[in-house]
């Protein structure tokens, strides 16, 4: 193959797509050194690597275009034959052949040039689609987290709410059993389990209430809880209500009535299982007479 053969088969070398006969040839060509066909394949791999960064996002490629295509050499238009000159025909021939070959390899070049820009840009947009969905699903596992930690939050403030105000009814029913005319009061001395601890008991029959205000008691261990009891001359001792005191050892708690027509002898407070018992088992913390 001749030099000229060889130069239209450059863009191609550029791509690394030649085999065969055609890949000995260039190498064997480049390897005389020839300083034409180094220049060219030089200017088109640049070309292409630098199409290949504008895809990217370096920037517009219309300049590269521009460039790829003035290191390609345009084709020669044909002028219509001479009967008496043969010689002349047949180099406008060859030209017009090494024309045609030469706009194919043009297409050849722009065709793999554009696959690679393709294949560029079609990776950049997976990858940012990608970063887009992976920063929205974080997003939403964060605002999911958030939902729920709230809700959490609502449902701690409706409890303490609800707390609240059945202490406030408490107290309220505490100071009318207090204050009505047929109040009776039972103060509760401490004992030794809980020698700090005081309680007092209203009974009031006209209301129908009865309530407890204790403070200082311990805070009951796991699986305890504090129980009143009625103590009468004929029952012995009735339970009367279950409760858990604050943090601070204080509690406002209605209970049951004692028994009708029992004659009360003392009230108490003792320590038992969880749900309570119906007889005193645990250790007594208050107890006192009306």
């Amino acid at each position: 193959m001749d030099h000229d053969q060889l130069k239209d088969l450059l863009p191609l070398e550029a791509l690394g797509t030649l085999d065969g006969e055609e890949a000995r040839a260039m190498a064997a060509h480049l390897a005389e050194g020839c300083d034409e066909c180094e220049a060219e394949l030089r200017a088109f791999r640049e070309a292409l690597a630098a199409m290949a960064i504008s895809a990217a996002g370096a920037g517009p490629s219309d300049q590269i275009w521009r460039r790829l295509e003035s290191r390609l050499p345009a084709g020669a238009g044909a002028a219509s034959p001479s009967m008496q000159d043969r010689p002349a025909e047949r180099t406008r021939d060859r030209a017009a052949r090494i024309g045609v070959s030469r706009t194919w390899r043009v297409a050849a070049v722009a065709a793999a040039a554009a696959a690679i820009v393709l294949f560029v840009m079609t990776g950049n947009y997976a990858n940012q689609i990608s970063a887009i969905r992976a920063d929205d699903s974080a997003r939403i596992a964060a605002l999911g987290r958030q939902a729920r930690e709230l809700a959490a939050e609502l449902d701690d403030r409706n409890r303490d709410l609800a707390v609240l105000r059945g202490q406030i009814a408490v107290s309220g029913q505490l100071t009318q059993a207090v204050l009505a005319p047929d109040a009776r009061m039972i103060r509760l001395a401490p004992l030794a389990p809980a020698p700090s601890a005081a309680g007092l008991v209203a009974v009031t029959p006209s209301q129908n209430h009865a309530v407890l205000q204790v403070a200082g008691l311990p805070t009951p261990p796991p699986g305890k809880e504090y129980e009143l009891w009625w103590i009468g001359a004929k029952s012995g001792p009735v339970k009367a209500a279950l409760f858990a005191p604050t943090a601070q050892g204080d509690a406002t708690v209605a209970s049951t009535l004692p028994p009708a027509g029992e004659q009360l002898l003392a009230s108490a407070i003792t320590l038992e299982p969880a749900g309570g018992v119906d007889k005193p088992t645990g250790a007594m913390y208050l107890k006192g007479a009306p």
